[in-house]
């Protein structure tokens, strides 16, 4: 009779494990960090998108907030001196029931230019409150996004930026 460790029912599910607890340590240690907190990431009902790290654009956890009451993260990136504030939130209800209601939106913020980016179609605006300020407008995959700039960027800066855009999955 064979001992219990020379069975060979035994060995493969040693190799199983021995797989699975490798694949698993592989995924942890090469998966992509998130630069946003986690007590944050795990407290948000929408899809995450922040600047893929190889963009250039470096988020500032410090600098990282989330209103639990109206569910709005505020976070900044910045890159080559230019300061990005990037506000998130779900989109809200109206935005998905009333087809002009983000048309309107953008044209009271004095959209002026639209492109799409591998995430969806983005705004460009000047809002009077802003005092002709650029902002940027995304409203996609669940997630409605307003990105300030601290100066002024250009149509490809703009491009490049959303472009950059990943989700996290949490």
């Amino acid at each position: 009779m064979k001992k219990f460790w020379q069975l060979p029912v035994v060995w493969g599910v040693i190799g199983v494990l021995v797989t699975g607890l490798l694949v698993a340590g592989l995924l942890v240690i090469f998966r992509p960090r998130v630069p946003i907190p986690d007590r944050i990431v795990h407290q948000l009902n929408f899809s995450l998108m922040y600047p893929d790290a190889s963009s250039g654009y470096e988020v500032d956890p410090s600098k990282t907030s989330y209103d639990a009451s109206s569910k709005v993260l505020i976070f900044h990136a910045k890159q080559e001196g230019v300061e990005l504030i990037i506000t998130e939130q779900a989109t809200p209800d109206p935005f998905n029931d009333i087809p002009q209601y983000y048309p309107k939106l953008i044209e009271k913020l004095n959209g002026y230019k639209d492109f799409d980016s591998i995430n969806g179609s983005v705004s460009l605006t000047r809002p009077t409150e802003l005092k002709g300020g650029q902002t940027a407008v995304f409203n996609g995959k669940g997630t409605l996004i307003f990105v300030k700039p601290s100066r002024a960027l250009s149509d490809d800066d703009w491009r490049a930026f959303f472009n950059s855009l990943v989700i996290a999955r949490h």
